[in-house]
């Protein structure tokens, strides 16, 4: 777990320290699963076209980004994660009692990690991709897009908060919903099976984008957070919240100078 250099001198509530942090996990059986095909971006979206042109203004300072969002601090976690329930364990929102926070993430796929922070993530202010930031900018990723977490009881709708969260099994349900580099969705088998692989007992789905389950599970989050948890809606979305906070993008731009 990394936390974002942005925070600096900065006084963090709790309930925002999530929206500071990235995180990074060495995965196994990448090329067994996804073989010869990489997502290469996506020619036809237009913030991918500004950030991968020839000697694009851009691309420089996103990479200085992420070099800075990914550098090795003292204030990092590290960890070895044996067991699906690890793996859950690492969404459990230490603000509000360690319960599964009812959040979306961004997530990339590379040549041997997994990449992913939350989708409202402080740090993506003035990115125009957010998943070119966790890729460092790569004209190819094996896979990319977004996950949630859901009571596998239904979802979100059949969840009460005054029920444990260990009463329920739970179930993570990824996408393809990457407009920088739209993955192929005949790999979402790939992508699945993948996961499963790295957390032996983990619960999964991988839906394509478009897909009506998908939008009604990603709104059903939602809701049950700003319902329930005190989440903001505008945290499901990069915002900046302090005006005295130094982006992300200004202090790659400034670091480049």
């Amino acid at each position: 777990r990394h936390r974002s250099p942005t925070v600096g001198a900065l006084t963090v509530a709790a309930t925002e320290e999530r929206l500071y942090s990235t995180w990074k996990i060495h995965m196994i059986g990448i090329n067994e699963f996804f073989g010869d095909t990489w997502q290469h971006w996506n020619q036809n979206y237009p913030a991918a076209q500004s950030i991968f042109a020839p000697l694009s203004p851009i691309k420089p300072i996103i990479q200085n980004a992420h070099r800075l969002l990914y550098a090795r601090t003292t204030a990092n976690a590290f960890g070895i994660l044996d067991r699906a329930a690890d793996f859950i364990g690492l969404f459990r929102d230490e603000a509000r009692d360690n319960r599964i926070k009812p959040s979306i993430y961004t997530y990339v796929i590379d040549e041997d990690t997994f990449r992913f922070s939350e989708t409202g993530a402080a740090f993506f202010v003035d990115f125009a991709s957010k998943h070119a930031l966790h890729s460092k900018c790569a004209t190819e990723v094996r896979y990319s897009g977004e996950f949630h977490w859901r009571p596998a009881i239904g979802g979100w709708n059949n969840f009460q908060e005054q029920m444990d969260d260990s009463s329920v099994a739970w179930e993570i349900v990824f996408d393809n919903n990457s407009g920088t580099y739209a993955p192929d969705k005949q790999m979402l088998p790939a992508l699945r099976a993948l996961i499963e692989y790295n957390f032996p007992g983990l619960q999964v789905l991988a839906l394509d984008r478009e897909d009506e389950e998908l939008k009604a599970s990603t709104a059903a989050c939602r809701a049950y957070g700003t319902q329930h948890r005190g989440i903001q809606e505008c945290e499901f979305q990069p915002f900046k919240k302090n005006p005295q906070e130094q982006t992300l993008m200004h202090m790659a731009s400034v670091r480049r100078k």
